[in-house]
């Protein structure tokens, strides 16, 4: 029986959904531009090193009549008001896609099934891991292990005071008076506190990145602990 998990529910278990055909998960495709310069052979390529969203059509199914109407309408309001959410089918329970449901669901009356609709989702470019579980560094030299396809943007939590270097591989961050806690967020290029107050005028440096496979990480300084989210993520 295949179902799939949105927003915290579950297809089957709370709307009797199954899934009638397994559906085709795309990989994304990188944003590459092409352009033709004259008296030049060929074109020149440029490569902006990110991806676009994918589109996962889901042909889903309800076997029974009991209370079809209402729940016809509950199915509706469940996937349209959740918005931006975690998708999480069952024959890959480890990995979610963050989507959205983005097409006009049409309930058709069919034999076997009591209806047929399909769920169209928006999803971002990444397969990502369910158990995002934070990382304790409590040592400097520390190795930490992407499993990923792919480099992985952390939430690094710095807990120290005063000027403090951050070494993640061949990349430097140089982080000025911190008062107990600094974050840095590489998904969404930010650094503030506890309280969101900015912060980013106390680091220097861009934004780090955990590359696939080993990582090394030190740093100097009045330094207690790092804790990392690693938002290990896939193609």
């Amino acid at each position: 029986m295949l179902s799939f998990t949105f927003d915290g529910k579950n297809s089957f278990i709370d709307y009797g959904i199954v899934i009638s055909k397994r559906p085709n998960l795309p990989s994304p495709k990188r944003r590459v531009h092409y352009m033709d310069i004259p008296g030049r052979h060929g074109r020149v390529q440029y490569d902006e090193k990110t991806y676009e969203d994918i589109t996962i059509v889901v042909e889903c199914g309800l076997k029974d009549t009991e209370n079809l109407v209402e729940r016809l309408d509950a199915i509706k309001a469940w996937l349209f008001n959740a918005g931006e959410s975690d998708l999480v089918f069952s024959f890959g329970e480890d990995k979610k896609y963050i989507a959205q449901v983005v097409n006009a669901i049409d309930f058709t009356q069919v034999y076997k099934y009591t209806s047929s609709f399909p769920v169209i989702f928006n999803c971002h470019p990444f397969k990502y891991e369910v158990e995002n579980e934070i990382i304790t560094l409590n040592e400097t030299d520390a190795t930490v292990h992407n499993p990923g396809s792919l480099e992985s943007e952390p939430v690094i939590y710095v807990y120290g005071s005063g000027d403090i270097l951050l070494n993640i591989n061949d990349q430097s961050i140089g982080l000025n008076g911190v008062e107990g806690k600094i974050i840095l967020n590489s998904e969404i290029q930010d650094c503030y506190d506890d309280a969101m107050n900015n912060l980013n005028s106390k680091m220097v440096g861009e934004f780090p990145l955990l590359k696939t496979g080993e990582n090394t990480i030190t740093w100097s300084g009045n330094v207690t602990k790092l804790e990392v989210l690693p938002n290990w993520r896939w193609l």
